[in-house]
């Protein structure tokens, strides 16, 4: 919180239509040991980039998102619109009393912190005589005997996103609540937000700081 200005980050999920299913998963996670459940009733959602369409749309998402589990939330683009820079806002006291003059007793902020390619194997499947699904009837044999019995294996390009996810207590300053999380080849952005709603939603049900739904 100190440092709010220095924080942003360039947001920006890549498009890959040839890409797979988007997954997301939590690679760690803190938690200050005095937090609890309904701790906060407003927060203040920061999505931290250059690229003010990206902000709105991650912002809005989860901002709704929170709304849905009881929470009112503030935008970060309501308060710091697009035409605002970093040096128009770089005293971190000046950005904190803005936020604190919505009323928001905390902060989330979603930042892409890393981007990368990982290159893996697929295995083919091979399938000695008679081994096959095919040979276990005639009709099955009869109308498959042109399928290869060896499919050979290939090498695939997962699009790798590593999202940090910050929760700050407005009064204190105090880092809270924190993820990192990894998303494996998100197609577009809305897949990338479903998904990872979805993956912080479960880490804070497991830390009981939210109830399942």
């Amino acid at each position: 919180m100190k440092k709010i200005a220095s924080y942003l980050l360039l947001f920006s999920i890549a498009i890959c239509s040839s890409c797979s299913s988007t997954q997301t998963t939590v690679l760690g996670s803190y938690k200050d040991p005095s937090l609890r459940p309904n701790t906060y009733k407003k927060l203040f959602v920061a999505g931290l980039g250059a690229d003010s369409t990206v902000k709105a749309k991650v912002e809005n998402y989860i901002a709704q998102a929170l709304n849905k589990r009881g929470f009112e939330t503030v935008k970060g683009l309501t308060i710091f619109p697009p035409g605002v820079t970093t040096g128009d806002v770089k005293k971190s006291e000046a950005v904190l009393q803005k936020i604190r003059d919505t009323g928001s007793d905390a902060v989330v902020t979603i930042a892409l912190i890393d981007q990368a390619s990982d290159t893996r194997y697929v295995p083919g499947n091979s399938y000695p005589a008679g081994s096959s699904p095919y040979y276990q009837s005639f009709g099955g044999y009869y109308n498959n005997w042109y399928i290869p019995l060896n499919e050979p294996g290939y090498y695939k390009d997962d699009k790798l996103y590593y999202v940090e996810t910050n929760l700050y207590d407005v009064k204190t300053e105090k880092l809270v609540w924190s993820a990192q999380s990894k998303s494996t080849n998100p197609s577009n952005l809305d897949k990338f937000l479903k998904s990872y709603k979805e993956a912080m939603s479960a880490e804070l049900t497991k830390q009981g700081l939210l109830s399942s739904r």
